[in-house]
C-alpha cells in the first residue's frame, strides 16, 4: 500500500530546508567576517611588555566599571594594563575615551581617571575624550581631531582586533596591547558574540555606510597643557 506526502507536507519540508540553509549561510558569514578582522589585524596585537614598541600616547577603550552592580574585570583588566604600559615607559600620555552620560550618571571618562589616579598615574599623563561613544568615534577623533597618527590601543583581544582594523583602514600606525580576558566562561561568550556581530557592523560602516562619529568638534576633549608643549597633540 502506497502513500502520497500531502502537499502541504512537501511545502513545510522545503520550507524547513531552506532556513536551515539559510542559517548556515549567516553563520558563515559571521564566522568568515571575523576570520577576516582576526587575520589582517593579529600581527598588530601585542601581549608582551617587552615586545610591544614605544608610543607617545596609549588609548583605553572605556567600559563601565561595574556590570549589574558588580565590579566588571574588563574595566579592571584595562586600567591595569595601561598601568603597566606607563610604568614600564612604553607610553607618555593615557587618553582615556568613553561615554559621558550626565541623565543617567553613566560617566567611563570619570571611572577611569579615578582608577588611574589611584594607581599612581598623575593627572599631567592623562588626555581624555568623553564623546568616544563607540570604538568607531574613538578612532576616528583621535586621529581628525587630535591629530594623532601614531598610537597605542589597550583593551581585551577580541575588541583590539577590531579597535586595530579600523585604525588600519583610516591609515594610522597603530599597535595594541592585550589586556587580560576575565576567566568566566559565560562573560567570555557573550563578548565573543557580541564582537562578531560588532565586526559586521564595522564592516559595514567601513565600506558601505561610511559611518562618522555621532558627536563631531573638539567638545568633551581635555588635553593637559604639557602634551601641546610636547607636540604629541599636533591638533592644538
Amino acid at each position: 500500500m502506497h502513500f502520497k506526502l500531502k502537499r502541504s507536507s512537501l511545502w513545510e519540508k522545503r520550507i524547513f530546508y531552506c532556513c536551515i540553509a539559510g542559517m548556515s549561510v549567516f553563520f558563515s558569514f559571521i564566522m568568515l567576517c571575523s576570520w577576516h578582522v582576526n587575520s589582517q589585524t593579529g600581527q598588530f596585537l601585542y601581549d608582551s611588555l617587552e615586545s610591544i614598541p614605544y608610543n607617545d600616547v596609549a588609548m583605553i577603550l572605556g567600559t563601565s566599571r561595574t556590570d549589574h552592580n558588580v565590579p566588571n574585570d574588563y574595566f579592571s583588566y584595562r586600567i591595569e594594563a595601561a598601568v603597566k604600559l606607563y610604568k614600564k615607559g612604553k607610553v607618555k600620555y593615557l587618553l582615556i575615551s568613553g561615554t559621558d552620560d550626565p541623565e543617567t550618571s553613566y560617566d567611563e571618562i570619570a571611572d577611569m581617571k579615578n582608577a588611574l589616579h589611584k594607581r599612581g598615574i598623575p593627572e599631567s599623563a592623562i588626555l581624555s575624550d568623553k564623546n568616544g561613544n563607540r570604538t568607531l568615534d574613538s578612532i576616528i577623533r583621535a586621529k581628525e581631531l587630535l591629530g594623532l597618527k601614531k598610537f597605542t590601543i589597550i583593551s581585551q583581544e577580541l575588541h583590539n582586533a577590531r579597535a586595530q582594523y579600523i585604525a588600519r583602514y583610516y591609515g594610522l600606525d597603530t599597535v595594541a596591547f592585550n589586556a587580560m580576558t576575565p576567566d568566566l566562561f559565560i562573560s567570555r561568550w557573550e563578548v565573543e558574540l557580541h564582537e562578531r556581530e560588532a565586526k559586521i557592523k564595522m564592516l559595514l560602516d567601513l565600506y558601505i555606510l561610511k559611518t562618522r562619529p555621532e558627536v563631531s568638534g573638539k567638545t568633551g576633549i581635555q588635553i593637559p597643557p604639557d602634551c601641546i608643549k610636547d607636540k604629541i597633540i599636533s591638533g592644538f
